[in-house]
């Protein structure tokens, strides 16, 4: 599926980046150590919580009839 406004790119192609962007940070998170935490969730939350990743995370999951979870 074409994300509309990106031309070329597909939500699988959005979704994988985002994971991508997530496993970097979590990755640099624990390299410096426990004690931020917050800064790490905040972090996440802006790559996997935008709209367009919510929207393809939406999309995917009634393409695949699975339930997406609610949204805050």
């Amino acid at each position: 599926m074409k994300i509309a406004g990106l031309v070329g790119i597909t939500d699988e192609e959005l979704i994988v980046r985002a994971m991508r962007d997530a496993q970097s940070l979590l990755s640099e998170h624990i390299e410096r150590g426990p004690y931020d935490a917050e800064q790490a969730i905040t972090e996440l939350l802006e790559v996997i919580d935008r709209p367009d990743i919510v929207a393809a995370t939406n999309r995917l999951c009634s393409e695949f009839g699975l339930r997406p979870s609610r949204s805050r």
